[in-house]
């Protein structure tokens, strides 16, 4: 569930805005600016300790079996593309799937401040992310401040039950290790989820009758302790249409999609 996606995403880009504030030295006179080298994105490998997700098995394919979700469209090549408003503005990010499997698949994010991909793992009881690019269950998250590594230690609850119904409630715990913008710290994220209902909800891509989710997301870190509140909106068939929350709040919206 992106909630927690983009609570990742704000936590790293507060670091890396600290990390950006911090007094530098007067550059040398004369020297050309070096240009940023490009990072080619890791392979990603099998962890010990969690099951082997086969996202590559039947590449090309749409989400089936364990990964038929409703409101989780796993399609390869379906694209979401939101509006995304914090205090600092609003920037366009960018959803796509680029690899669906037999009980796995990964979605790839774009901002114009960070980027990262996260692997879905499908099983029988529903969906849940584990952070991916830089290992099977870690993540490069690359800003202008620099780049930052989060790998999922371990993982308890599902993000999406696979029939999921209102009034339902679930939660998860996920325990990463965040290693950049001068942090290298492990600490837990619990979430808690409520199918609230059915609303009418109006976003730039259209008018839909989504399923309300509120979600309650809180962690122990030590460099960032924060409680976050909000609500996602989700439409059969065509995924998350928007997401609004609060310390810090966000606004996201869909404003046009495209699923194959």
């Amino acid at each position: 569930m992106k909630t927690t996606l983009t609570f990742l995403s704000l936590f790293l880009l507060v670091l890396s805005a600290c990390q950006s504030a911090q007094p530098t030295q007067p550059e040398p006179v004369n020297v050309e600016p070096v240009q940023p080298v490009p990072v080619e994105p890791l392979q990603p490998v099998p962890v010990e300790g969690f099951p082997t997700v086969d996202y590559s098995a039947g590449g090309g394919g749409t989400g089936s079996g364990l990964c038929d979700n409703p409101y989780v469209p796993a399609v390869e090549g379906a694209t979401w593309n939101y509006s995304l408003t914090t205090g600092s503005g609003t920037v366009t990010s960018v959803q796509t799937i680029t690899d669906v499997g037999t009980d796995g698949f990964l979605l790839q994010t774009e901002t114009s401040d960070i980027s990262y991909v996260i692997t879905w793992k499908c099983s029988p009881e529903g969906l849940y992310w584990l952070e991916s690019t830089g290992g099977m269950f870690a993540a490069v998250f690359q800003t202008d401040a620099g780049t930052a590594t989060v790998e999922t230690n371990s993982y308890s609850g599902v993000s999406m039950p696979a029939n999921v119904q209102v009034g339902d409630s679930w939660t998860t715990d996920e325990e990463i290790t965040v290693n950049g913008f001068g942090v290298n710290e492990t600490f837990t994220i619990h979430t808690e989820y409520q199918a609230v209902g059915m609303e009418t909800v109006t976003v730039p891509a259209g008018t839909f009758s989504a399923l309300r989710v509120d979600i309650t997301i809180s962690n122990s870190s030590q460099t960032l302790p924060v409680t976050i509140e909000g609500s996602s909106w989700f439409v059969e068939g065509i995924g998350q249409v928007k997401n609004v929350a609060n310390n810090p709040s966000f606004d996201l919206e869909l404003t046009s999609f495209s699923i194959p």
